[in-house]
């Protein structure tokens, strides 16, 4: 082609990921700001600019107790990458929708962020049937770590895990209640729970709502997931503090409705990137039309 090769630590930069990192620390003057327009967080914003200027082998911006500001080759990589990314984006106007077939990596948050989710695959097949969805399954900071290195394209995130980023969109809430066995006989002494790990928030909240209405209980069952929990509760072990959907199906459980406080709704969140490409845009609308 006659043009010279670009060096391996230019070729690094010469992403959209990077770019627009770099570009919106500058244009919104904080590592906190850019972090939550682009659903990030600030230690993965910062992590990003030192690897930019490491590849580079020079210093882009200038750090003090105020904040991060760009030097003069901070500004001139911000004025190539507002090139770059209007150049990427006139490519992807172009060719995107003659693309033969699109990929999008989706992650969900096991259990509750399941329940809507074979809506939001046949919305999105409907509005897309070019469109390869492949899933990821895990816990919440699992895939909130996955979302931020850019191993996947979107996630539905429970706020049975780490805080939502700030650019994350809210979705319907699912409401929670006490489960229990339909037949099982009210229990004799403190209440027995089958409750998430420590460090749950569900867990947290549950047991400081019986503590505050002065309910004595005893933790009889612990699960990394509600499959445990539901388990314990259908075989009348202990009273499981769930999403009202993921008990959803099971007969022989019911809400103890009446006899204990009420429990807080979980909260759904969808990350997505800030400017998503036609597949990605297509999937996350679908996201948003199941899960509300």
């Amino acid at each position: 082609m006659g043009n010279a090769e670009p060096s391996s630590a230019v070729r690094q930069i010469l992403r959209s990921d990077a770019m627009r990192v770099a570009l919106a620390v500058v244009e919104l003057g904080s590592v906190r700001r850019a972090a939550a327009a682009l659903s990030m967080t600030p230690s993965a914003v910062s992590k990003q600019l030192v690897r930019i200027e490491r590849q580079l082998g020079r210093t882009l911006f200038v750090r003090t107790r105020d904040g991060v500001r760009p030097n003069g080759e901070g500004l001139a990589l911000a004025s190539y990458a507002r090139r770059f990314l209007a150049l990427v984006a006139e490519v992807g106007e172009r060719f995107e929708t003659d693309f033969a077939s699109a990929r999008v990596r989706l992650g969900v948050a096991d259990d509750v962020g399941l329940v809507r989710l074979p809506a939001a695959l046949a919305q999105a097949a409907a509005a897309a049937p070019d469109v390869a969805v492949e899933l990821t399954v895990a816990f919440s900071s699992e895939l909130l770590a996955l979302a931020e290195s850019g191993k996947l394209d979107l996630a539905i995130l429970s706020d049975g895990g780490p805080p939502f980023p700030a650019g994350a969109r809210r979705l319907r809430p699912e409401p929670m209640a006490w489960f229990a066995r339909r037949d099982a006989a009210p229990p004799a002494g403190p209440l027995p729970l089958a409750v998430a790990a420590e460090g749950c928030p569900w867990r947290a909240r549950a047991l400081a709502i019986l503590s505050g209405a002065g309910i004595p209980w005893r933790i009889v069952c612990t699960s990394p997931s509600a499959a445990g929990q539901l388990a314990a509760a259908r075989v009348g072990l202990a009273v499981a503090p769930l999403p009202e959907a993921v008990a959803a199906g099971h007969a022989e459980l019911a809400p103890l409705r009446g006899h204990l406080p009420d429990l807080p709704a979980c909260a759904l969140a969808l990350v997505a990137p800030a400017r998503p490409g036609r597949a990605v845009r297509a999937v996350a609308e679908a996201v948003r039309g199941a899960y509300g």
